[in-house]
């Protein structure tokens, strides 16, 4: 195998939640009588971090409006996370990097406890190492955040390998020196995900290809 450890973000990678986020943005935008997304445009604009998003789509990001704004989303998000699947083919994939002796651990720029909640949820606690997550409901990013967490890793960067559906987990693969693959079923389009020079799959179910010398 090519790698020893999988990190995995979470949000679009392994659960199937970028039309909810959309809805949700989209309650936030009618209560500024704002105009609404769409799936498509959400694809093809959506970044990290959300405070900035939010700005270009017109809602107001001082400081009082983006923390109520934040905890509206959050909350909502909570009460409908359950009706949300993972991803096709990725239990498949957890499976098949556990018998093949590849740890895993999980970086996401979601708040500490709600990952922990949704992994075990999902039952899927027993595959993953370890979980990043942040303390707060911001999603500011997870930069900082990840060298504490490939640190934990102790491993090459070499040996590493970060599965995330976003620029800005390219961005995070970057800062790190890993290799990354992203997965085009999440919250960026492919036509944005082909602009860093990292793989682009269209099916999770494609990895274990990637991972074998």
């Amino acid at each position: 195998m090519k790698y020893s450890h999988i990190i995995w973000d979470w949000n679009g990678t392994i659960i199937d939640d970028a039309r909810l986020c959309v809805d949700l943005v989209n309650e936030l935008l009618d209560e500024f009588n704002l105009e609404r997304v769409t799936i498509a445009y959400y694809l093809n604009n959506f970044s990290f971090p959300v405070k900035s998003y939010y700005a270009s789509l017109g809602l107001p990001i001082d400081s009082k409006n983006y923390k109520a704004l934040s905890e509206k989303f959050i909350i909502n998000y909570r009460k409908s996370f359950a009706n949300c699947k993972l991803q096709k083919g990725a239990r498949n994939c957890f499976q098949y990097f556990r018998r093949n002796s590849i740890k895993q651990s999980v970086l996401s720029a979601g708040n500490q406890k709600d990952l922990n909640d949704f992994i075990s949820f999902h039952n899927l606690s027993l595959f993953f190492d370890f979980a990043s997550g942040v303390h707060d409901v911001f999603a500011q990013g997870k930069a900082e955040l990840a060298k504490h967490h490939f640190n934990k890793i102790g491993l090459p960067a070499s040996e590493v390998l970060l599965v995330g559906d976003t620029l800005h987990d390219a961005e995070v693969a970057g800062e790190l020196g890993l290799n990354c693959i992203l997965f085009s079923g999440g919250h960026n389009s492919k036509e944005l995900l082909l602009k860093p020079s990292y793989p682009v799959i269209e099916s999770l179910e494609e990895l274990s290809n990637w991972v074998q010398d």
